[in-house]
Parts: C-alpha cells; sequence; structure tokens
C-alpha cells in the first residue's frame, strides 16, 4: 500500500495533456475543473514537503521484494506438502478437509506475492516509468490483490471453524459484496480522483477517501477476529493464535503506514502469512504423531482380531467332543485312531497358519482343510452325519478358513439339531459371470433374521468374519436361504477375476 504521493519523472497524464491543449470550461466543464483540482492538489502536496525521498521509496521496494521472495518459499513448501499428501493413500475425511484449506492457503500465498509484486512494480514505475498505462495497471493490480487477500482470509477462517462445528456463510457474503464494491470503486477512481489520482506531473497521490480503503481492510480483519474469538473453544489452539495474528498485525501496522509513508501493512500481512504457515506445518507434524499412535492401537487391535478370529472358529464344544472321540476310538480301533490323531494335528496347523495368511488360498485346498473337519465330526455323529460333494469347478481361489464356519454352522445348527442326523453337501458350479459354493444341509433350519446370534446370546464371530473377507478379498457375497423342517442353503458367489 503507498503512501501519500512520490515524486516521478512521468509524462504528463492525460488530463495534464487536455489541459494544456486548450480545455477550458466552455469545452469540458468537468475536465477543466478536474484539472483545477489536480494542480491545487499537486500545490499543496509539494508546499506541505509529503512526497517520498528516493530513500524511502527505494527501502520500500527492497523490504517487499524479500517479502515477496520469502512468499514464494512458503509458497513452494505448501505445494510440495500437498504433493506429498498425494502419495498417502488413506485419506480420512478430516485429511480430505485440511487438505482444503492448503489449497486455499496456496491461493492466499498467490494472492499477497502477486500484490507485493505489483506494489514493487509500481515504485519502480514511479522512478524509472515511461508511461502511465503501466503504472495505474501495477495500481489497480496491487489494490485489487488486497481486497481479494481480505476476502480470502475470511473464507479460510470460515473453512477452519467449519472443520469442527457448522458455521454459517452470511459474513462470508457480505464480505465477498463488499470486495466487489471496494474493487469497482478503487478501479473508477482514476476518473472519480475518490481514492487516488495522478496530478498534472504524473504523481501518485491519495485521494480524498483513501481512508476507505483502509477502514475496509480493518472493518473485515476485526470482523474475522471476533468470529474466531466466539468459535474459539471448539478450534485447535494454534489455529486461533495464527488467525488472530493476520488480523491483529496489519492492524496495527496501520498507524506506522501512515505516519512513515512506508508499506509496514503489506510486510505485516506477509509476516502474519509466515506465523500461519508455520503453524499449519506445525500442525502437520502433530497430526502425524497422532496418526502414528493411532496405526499402532489399530494394529494391535487387527492382531487381536486375528486371534478372536481364530479362537472363536475353534469352538470349545468341538474340541472336547472330537478329543473324546479320539479317546473311545484308541480303545475300539488303534489305527483309526492314529490316523484321526494326525488329521487333527494338520486342523490345528491350519488354524495357526490362518493367523499370517493374508490372501487367498486355492479352493482344493482349503477344501482338505474342510475335509479333515467333517472326518472330525463323523467321528462324533457317526452315521447320523452323511456327507456329500458335488464339485464341478475347482479351480479358484478362497479365503483361507473360510468355507468352515459354514459348514461348522450346518452342522451345528442343521443336522446336529435333528434326531436322525442328516446330509451336508459342499456343490460348486460356474457360469458366465460367477463361480456359486454352496453348502448345504437338510436340517432343521433357522430364522436367517436370527443366525448370528447363537443360543448363549453372543455373535457367530466365524460366520460374519466368513462374509466380510469374502467380500473384502474376493468382491464375493453370500446369501443364505433357510426354511424351519427343510433346512438350509448357503450360497456364495465369486465374481470372475475378483478375486486376489
Amino acid at each position: 500500500m503507498k503512501g501519500s504521493s512520490v515524486q516521478v519523472r512521468f509524462p504528463a497524464s492525460f488530463l495534464y495533456r487536455c489541459a494544456y491543449k486548450g480545455s477550458s470550461r466552455k469545452k469540458d466543464p468537468f475536465l477543466f475543473t478536474r484539472c483545477q483540482m489536480i494542480q491545487k492538489n499537486y500545490t499543496d502536496n509539494k508546499n506541505g514537503g509529503i512526497f517520498m525521498s528516493g530513500e524511502i521509496a527505494f527501502t520500500n521496494t527492497a523490504l517487499e521484494s524479500f517479502a515477496a521472495l520469502v512468499t514464494f518459499v512458503l509458497l513452494f513448501a505448501c505445494i510440495a506438502k500437498i504433493k506429498m499428501q498425494r502419495g498417502i493413500k488413506h485419506v480420512t475425511s478430516k485429511n480430505a478437509k485440511r487438505n482444503t484449506l492448503d489449497y486455499i492457503l496456496i491461493i492466499w500465498l498467490v494472492i499477497h506475492m502477486i500484490v507485493l509484486t505489483a506494489d514493487v512494480l509500481s515504485w519502480t514505475a514511479m522512478d524509472f516509468g515511461k508511461n502511465e498505462v503501466w503504472l495505474l495497471f501495477m495500481l489497480n493490480l496491487t489494490f485489487t490483490c488486497l481486497f481479494l487477500e481480505c476476502m480470502v482470509y475470511t473464507y479460510y477462517v470460515k473453512e477452519t471453524i467449519y472443520q469442527h462445528e457448522m458455521i454459517g456463510n452470511t459474513y462470508v457474503y457480505l464480505v465477498m459484496l463488499s470486495t466487489v464494491i471496494a474493487i469497482i470503486l478503487w478501479i473508477t477512481s482514476d476518473i472519480s480522483g475518490k481514492f487516488y489520482y495522478l496530478d498534472t506531473q504524473g504523481n501518485y497521490t491519495q485521494g480524498s477517501m483513501y481512508w476507505l480503503c483502509q477502514f475496509y481492510c480493518i472493518i473485515v480483519m476485526c470482523g474475522n477476529i471476533v468470529i474466531l474469538l466466539k468459535h474459539r473453544k471448539a478450534l485447535v489452539r494454534h489455529d486461533v493464535l495464527s488467525l488472530l495474528m493476520y488480523g491483529l498485525i496489519p492492524i496495527a501496522s496501520i498507524p506506522a503506514q501512515m505516519l512513515w509513508k512506508s508499506t509496514t501493512f503489506n510486510l505485516a500481512t506477509t509476516l502474519a502469512l509466515i506465523y500461519i504457515c508455520i503453524s499449519v506445518h506445525m500442525a502437520q507434524y502433530d497430526r502425524i504423531v497422532e496418526q502414528e499412535k493411532l496405526l499402532i492401537q489399530q494394529e494391535h487391535e487387527l492382531s487381536m482380531n486375528q486371534m478372536q478370529m481364530m479362537i472363536a472358529q475353534i469352538q470349545p464344544h468341538f474340541l472336547y467332543n472330537s478329543l473324546t472321540a479320539l479317546a473311545q476310538l484308541c480303545s475300539k480301533d488303534p489305527k483309526e485312531a492314529k490316523k484321526a490323531i494326525i488329521n487333527f494335528a494338520d486342523y490345528w496347523r491350519n488354524h495357526i497358519n490362518a493367523i499370517d495368511k493374508k490372501e487367498s488360498i486355492p479352493f482344493e485346498e482349503e477344501l482338505k482343510y474342510v475335509k479333515i473337519y467333517l472326518y472330525l465330526e463323523q467321528l462324533r455323529f457317526g452315521d447320523d452325519l452323511h456327507v456329500e460333494y458335488d464339485l464341478q469347478k475347482t479351480d479358484f481361489k478362497v479365503p483361507m478358513l473360510s468355507v468352515q464356519p459354514f459348514v461348522e454352522n450346518a452342522i451345528n445348527w442343521g443336522v446336529g439339531q435333528k434326531e436322525d442326523g442328516g446330509t451336508v453337501r459342499i456343490t460348486t458350479r460356474e457360469n458366465e459371470e460367477q463361480i456359486e459354493l454352496c453348502v448345504i444341509d437338510d436340517g432343521v433350519g433357522f430364522d436367517t433374521s436370527k443366525m448370528e446370534e447363537q443360543s448363549d446370546g453372543r455373535q457367530h464371530i466365524g460366520v460374519r468374519n466368513a462374509r466380510i473377507r469374502f467380500q473384502k478379498m474376493c468382491n464375493g457375497t453370500v446369501d443364505i436361504y433357510s426354511e424351519k423342517g427343510k433346512g438350509t442353503k448357503i450360497r456364495i458367489n465369486l465374481p470372475k477375476g475378483g478375486q486376489s
């Protein structure tokens, strides 16, 4: 932002040329009056000695050039931060909102860098410029971006609060409207001369209503400060402090700018933006530490869930009944008992291996495990449990320990509930779109809405986990059909090409 006036070696302005080419009150009353006002203002300013010295202009140019360089470094750091975040696949809704703030901050820095650069070029044009069009363009660009910067600050405050609680858009819309009005008034000031004008010597001079520009910035920043204080309890401390600094530091710099005719306002906003960027990166570091702690906790919970899955699928009743059947078999048929013990050991080995198994396995391998389980169950049920296989397709993959829970369900809640037992059938079919794996029993049937509730009131974790793993690892679905007194059919649908 400029001081009151700067003396330059500049060609005569448009009004100056018109005035000295014979404009009179009769030819153009408006232009004649305008020239008189400019000449009087120029004389007063010159006699009052308020033209800036070359040293002040040089100091302002140097400081703003350095501030523009710092802003560019901050902009580069923010862009690098976003590119780094794109490499992280896991993005929560909270992170997505934070990314929105990062993009707004980048826009904010770009606008601020334009303000500083245009202001530097304005100072340069006033010292070395050759035409007033360039100077007018730079002046309009400087203040237009300055007004836009205040608007972006408001929107950033709103989005920061919105991360934590709901907030309306009324104030944002008011700031947008006032920003548009301020930009229009400033751009048309070259005609009206209310905010600034170029005098007959080509000097940039503040108009009678120049104070409104300062007043606009003060009002917008004070409004944001009030909103921040109102919602401070919902915000993180470093967010409140950094955004308050952006409002307070520039406001405090305005008296210094008016007193020393320097660009302290732009330098103050640069300092506040540095604080905001540092705060953003510190907040990111805190989030990374928090996410690492959360990741460790989730890995621990996942490990516990895997153990829970294994334990849930190893039913205590099955363990007790199998050992009892093996003990009885040792006295009746030692050779068969030896075979049964080997199968029993293989059963537990599969359970242990399943803990670390993250990929699907061939169906033939899973089928071997299911057959071991059914063999052990037949030791207990004897002739009351019959098993049939109708496998038209075996060349596909399934998650490890995913079929056994459904077979277990067919035995415990199907044929096992009938006095004379029943039959469990395992079938596979293939069509153009998918492979169908079915586990069918002719047991007592049950209410499918209560399928996942056992008699003791706890969820059937094994069946639930099997359904989830089919969906996650094979993009498959599980359909369950059951009718009391007739039996149950569990159909697993595995799309072709959807297996991992």
